[in-house]
C-alpha cells in the first residue's frame, strides 16, 4: 500500500536548530503543499543571484493501527539537493543529489494511532562534491516532487535498491516473431523464521490478457534478502513498441508466502530492439531518424515544482509537434515524464547532472556514479529509454567558473578522461541493453584528451550561426566530425537560437532575438540535417524557455531558445516543426509573434510592405489580405511559402488556404510617414542600435534603428552594438530596449514640425560588449564609476551635464530620462552627445507630440 503525503506541510525558509524535534513549534511556519520550491520566482528578480541554502519542511500525520507489523517507508521522488530526513526526532536517512528518488525506512520510530512528525532539512547550497557544479540552469531548492508513504508486508520486494522498484525487466531477445522476458530482483524477509517464497512474474497485454508467466522459488533468511532471476516463456509475435505505435505490456511481479500474496510490483514492458551506429539509428529493424528536442523541467511561476499533470502536458506538447525523441537535459526527471514517454511514444536520452566541470576528487566521482546507478535502476524498465548520458560539456568552464574556448589544463583533461571511462563502465555494467552517450561542445579538448571516443554515441552541441559563425557552417561541421569519427554514432544533442516574442525584424540578424531569425535558423538546420543520412538524429535546444541565472540578454536570467515560452505559449517556430514532423494536414500563418507591426510609408499610399511566411504540409497555399488574393505558392522543402504583403494602416486580415485547411489572423500595422511634417503620426519610438522592432502591450511599436535622412529621423554617427551576455539589466520590464545600443553617436535627429514634444531617452551601462549583427561595434569595459561618462543636450540646451551609468560589475540598471522640448524655426529636435570619458551611448529614444 502507498499514498502521497503531499498536502499540508509547514515550511521555514531558513536553517534552524532542533527543527526535527516535536517540541519546537512550527505554528508560524508557512503552510505549503509539495511539490514545492522556494526559488519559484527569485531567480528572475533584480536581486543578484538567487537563494541557495538550507530550509526545513515538517509534516504531521497519523498512522492507522492496521499498519502495525508492516515495514514503513517514506519515498521522495526528488528533493534538491541534499535532504536529511527525521521522523519523530530520529534521523532516518540522508540523500545527496537533487534529481533521483530515494527511500528511507522509519519503521522503528513509527507511532500508531498517534501523531507522527516527519522533518526534512533540504539544502541546495553549492557543494563542490555534488554534481552539478557550474550550470546553465537554476538549481531550485525544495521537496519539488511527490512524497509517498509506503507500507509493505514483512515479506516484500526489496525497497533498498537505490530508490528503484527493486525489479528489473529486460527483453534479451526481440524480433517480429518472438520476444523473451527476463525479470530480476530480490525479496526481503523482515521477520523470522526463514521463508520459502515464490516469485511469480506475469506478462499482460494492453487488454489485460496473460501472455506469459514464469515462477522462481527462493529461500529468504530472517532479516535478509534473496535474489531471484526468472526467464519467462517467449511471447509469440509480440506487438512491438515504437513512437508510431507505443504499445505497452505490463509485468506483475508477485511474491507469495505460501498461498498468501505478500507483495506486488508492476513494471512497464515494451518489446522493441534498436541499435545506434555510424549509419544512423535503427528501431525494430527500420532506419528511424530521431526528430528530437530537449526539455528543462521548470515552468513560469512554479520553478521546478510541477504537478504530474503539468509534466505530462509538456510531453504531449512535444509529441503533438511530431517529435519522436526527447533528451532529458541535464538531469533525471520526474517518474511521470518517463511514464508519459512510454505511453506517447517518445524515445528518451536521460542523463546525470555532470555539467560544464567536474571536481577532481574521489568523493565527487563516487557521488556522480551513485547518481548514475540511481537513474538507471529507477528508470531501466521504461521501453522509451534508449541511451544513458554520463556528462555534458565538461570542458566548457575553467577552474574559475568562466566559459572558455579550449581547455589547456592537460592534467585536468586526463582526470576527466579517467572520470568518463569510469562513468561509462558503470552505465554499461548496470544496463548492457542500452547505449552510452555524452554531449560535447566545439572545443578540440575532447579529441585531444580522448574523451570524445569513450561513449558509444557522441552528442554534439552545435550553435553555428548563433554563438559563432554562420548558419551554413552547421552541415560542414557535422561532416568534419563524421570524417574524424567514422565508426561512431552521432546525434546533434543541442542546436538553437534565442528569440523574444517582443522582438521582430524584417531583415533578421544573428543575436537580434527576433522570431524571424529564430525561424530562419531552424529552417536552415532542418535542411542541413536531412542532407546527412548517416546522422542518427537531432535535438532542438530547447522545447521551452527556462531559467538561466546570471545571464542578461532580452530577458534577464532566462534562456530564450525555446520553441515555446516559459509559460508554454508556442512561438511561431513551433509550427515549423509541426508542419515538418507531424503528418496531420495544417497551414499556419507564422506571424502570431508579430501581430502588431510598424513601418515607414515609402510610397505615400499609407501602406508598408513587409514579409509574411506560411508553414503548410497540405500542399499549395493561397494568401489573402483583406479579402484580396496575393496568389498561390508551393511550400519549399521545409514547408514554407512567403509573400511580400502591402499592409494598410490599421488592422489587416490575413488568411492562408491550403485546400480545405485554413488559418486566419489579424495583423495591425502602424504606418509612420517618411516626412515627419506629415502630422498623421502621434509618436515615434526607436529601438536604438537594433535591426528589430519591439512591441509590448504598454505602448507603441519601437521601430528598428535607422540612419538619419533629411525630413525624417535617425542617428548621426556611431556604431550599433549589443550588451555582453553576462550583463543583467535591472529596473525595467522592457529589457529588450536596453540590450542593444549605439556607441559613439554624435546626435539623434527628428525633423519634426514646430511645436511642443515630450522626449524620452533610455540608457544603460554596457560594460564590455559584442558586435550587433552586421553593424558590429564594441565598447571597452567601463564598469567603474567615472570610467565612462558623457553629456547630453537637446536643441542646444544641456539636459545632463555628466551622465555616469556605471554601478557594479555585470549589472546595468535601466536609466530612462524624460524631458519636454519645443521645436522652433524649422529646427526639429536634435539630441547631441558630448563624450567625457569613453563613448556616449543611447539605447532607445521616443518622441511624442503634445
Amino acid at each position: 500500500m502507498r499514498y502521497t503525503l503531499n498536502d499540508d506541510w509547514r515550511f521555514l525558509p531558513d536553517g534552524v536548530e532542533f527543527a526535527e524535534k516535536a517540541w519546537l513549534s512550527d505554528a508560524g511556519w508557512q503552510r505549503v503543499n509539495v511539490p514545492h520550491t522556494w526559488n519559484a520566482t527569485d531567480p528572475f528578480d533584480d536581486v543578484e543571484s538567487y537563494r541557495r541554502g538550507a530550509s526545513w519542511y515538517r509534516k504531521h500525520f497519523t498512522l492507522a493501527d492496521s499498519l502495525r507489523g508492516r515495514r514503513l517507508l517514506l519515498h521522495f521522488e526528488g528533493a534538491n539537493q541534499v535532504a536529511r530526513v527525521y521522523v519523530n526526532g530520529a534521523f532516518v536517512g540522508q540523500h545527496k543529489g537533487g534529481y533521483t528518488a530515494f527511500t528511507v525506512d522509519f519503521t522503528r520510530h513509527a507511532r500508531f494511532g498517534a501523531d507522527n512528525l516527519v522533518a526534512v532539512e533540504v539544502d541546495n547550497s553549492h557543494d563542490p562534491m555534488i554534481p552539478p557544479l557550474s550550470v546553465g540552469f537554476a538549481l531550485y531548492g525544495g521537496i519539488y516532487r511527490d512524497v509517498w508513504l509506503v507500507a509493505t508486508d514483512p515479506v516484500h520486494v526489496t525497497t533498498s535498491d537505490l530508490g528503484s522498484s527493486g525489479v528489473a525487466v529486460t527483453t534479451p531477445e526481440v524480433s517480429a516473431e518472438r520476444g523473451t522476458v527476463r525479470v530480476r530482483g530480490a525479496v526481503t524477509n523482515d521477520g523470522a523464521p526463514a521463508r520459502q517464497l515464490r516469485v511469480v512474474s506475469t506478462v499482460l497485454d494492453a487488454a489485460g490478457r496473460e501472455v506469459a508467466r514464469g515462477e522462481t522459488s527462493v529461500t529468504a533468511a530472517p532479516n535478509a534478502s534473496a535474489g531471484f532471476d526468472t526467464a519467462l516463456p517467449p511471447v509469440a509475435r509480440p506487438h512491438l513498441w515504437s513512437p508510431d505505435d507505443p504499445y505497452l505490456y505490463a509485468v506483475y511481479t508477485d511474491v507469495y508466502d505460501g498461498a498468501r500474496l505478500a507483495d506486488r510490483v508492476t513494471s512497464p514492458l515494451g518489446f522493441r530492439w534498436f541499435r545506434f551506429g555510424p549509419d544512423g539509428f535503427f528501431l525494430n529493424g527500420k532506419k528511424t531518424f530521431l526528430r528530437g528536442t530537449n526539455r528543462h523541467q521548470d515552468y513560469a511561476g512554479l520553478g521546478s515544482a510541477l504537478s504530474n499533470t503539468q509534466h505530462v502536458r509538456d510531453l504531449e506538447i512535444i509529441k503533438t509537434m511530431g517529435a519522436n525523441f526527447l533528451r532529458l537535459a541535464h538531469y533525471p526527471q520526474d517518474p511521470a515524464v518517463l511514464d508519459a514517454a512510454d505511453r506517447l511514444g517518445l524515445l528518451i536520452w536521460e542523463e546525470v547532472p555532470v555539467v560544464n566541470h567536474i571536481t577532481v576528487d574521489s568523493e565527487f566521482t563516487r557521488n556522480a556514479q551513485t547518481m548514475l546507478r540511481e537513474m538507471i535502476r529507477q528508470h531501466r524498465n521504461h521501453p522509451s529509454v534508449v541511451t544513458w548520458g554520463i556528462m555534458n560539456e565538461v570542458f566548457l568552464w575553467s577552474e574559475a567558473g568562466e566559459r572558455i574556448g579550449r581547455q589547456s589544463d592537460t592534467t585536468y583533461m586526463r582526470e576527466v578522461r579517467d572520470f568518463a571511462h569510469g562513468m561509462d563502465a558503470v552505465a554499461r555494467a548496470e544496463d548492457p541493453s542500452r547505449f552510452t552517450t555524452m554531449a560535447i561542445h566545439g572545443a578540440t579538448s575532447y579529441d585531444e584528451s580522448g574523451v570524445a571516443a569513450i561513449t558509444q554515441i557522441l552528442g554534439l552541441n552545435l550553435y553555428n550561426g548563433w554563438y559563432s559563425g554562420t548558419l551554413d557552417e552547421f552541415g560542414p561541421t557535422l561532416d568534419r566530425r563524421h570524417a574524424k569519427s567514422p565508426s561512431q554514432a552521432i546525434v546533434v544533442s543541442e542546436y538553437g537560437s534565442g528569440s523574444e516574442l517582443r522582438l521582430n525584424a524584417v531583415v533578421p540578424e544573428r543575436f537580434d532575438h527576433s522570431g524571424a531569425y529564430h525561424r530562419l535558423y531552424h529552417e536552415s538546420y532542418l535542411r542541413q540535417a536531412r542532407a546527412r543520412p548517416w546522422l542518427a538524429g537531432t535535438a532542438v535546444w530547447n522545447e521551452f524557455d527556462f531559467a538561466q541565472p546570471h545571464i542578461g540578454e532580452s530577458t534577464p536570467n532566462m534562456n530564450k531558445k525555446g520553441l515555446l515560452t516559459f509559460d508554454r505559449q508556442p512561438k511561431d517556430v513551433y509550427y515549423l516543426y509541426k508542419a515538418n514532423w507531424n503528418p496531420t494536414p495544417m497551414v499556419y500563418v507564422a506571424s502570431r509573434d508579430w501581430r502588431h507591426r510598424a513601418g515607414i510609408d515609402s510610397t505615400g499610399a499609407r501602406t508598408v510592405t513587409q514579409p509574411v511566411d506560411v508553414y503548410s504540409n497540405a500542399g499549395p497555399v493561397e494568401l489573402l489580405v483583406n479579402g484580396k488574393s496575393l496568389g498561390t505558392r508551393a511550400p519549399d522543402d521545409v514547408t514554407k511559402a512567403s509573400w511580400q504583403v502591402p499592409f494598410a494602416a490599421g488592422d489587416n486580415v490575413i488568411e492562408a488556404r491550403a485546400g480545405k485547411v485554413v488559418d486566419r489572423l489579424v495583423i495591425r500595422m502602424d504606418v509612420v510617414p517618411r516626412a515627419l511634417r506629415d502630422t498623421t503620426w502621434r509618436e515615434i519610438a526607436v529601438n536604438v542600435g537594433s535591426n528589430a522592432q519591439y512591441f509590448d502591450d504598454t505602448g507603441p511599436v519601437w521601430l528598428e534603428d535607422r540612419a538619419y535622412a533629411p525630413g525624417s529621423f535617425g542617428y548621426v554617427g556611431g556604431k550599433a552594438a549589443l550588451m555582453a551576455r553576462e550583463i543583467v539589466i535591472t529596473d525595467t520590464k522592457q529589457t529588450p530596449l536596453y540590450v542593444t545600443y549605439r556607441a559613439g553617436l554624435d546626435a539623434y535627429r527628428f525633423d519634426v514640425p514646430d511645436g511642443d514634444y515630450e522626449l524620452e531617452l533610455r540608457f544603460a551601462e554596457p560594460g564590455g560588449a559584442q558586435g550587433a549583427g552586421a553593424a558590429g561595434g564594441a565598447l571597452p569595459p567601463g564598469e567603474a564609476p567615472g570610467a565612462h561618462a558623457f553629456g547630453v543636450a537637446v536643441n542646444g540646451r544641456t539636459l545632463v551635464e555628466r551622465l555616469d551609468l556605471a554601478t557594479r560589475r555585470n549589472v546595468a540598471p535601466a536609466r530612462p530620462i524624460t524631458t519636454e522640448v519645443s521645436a522652433t524655426n524649422g529646427s526639429g529636435v536634435v539630441v547631441t552627445f558630448r563624450p567625457i570619458a569613453g563613448q556616449a551611448v543611447l539605447n532607445a529614444i521616443r518622441i511624442r507630440r503634445k
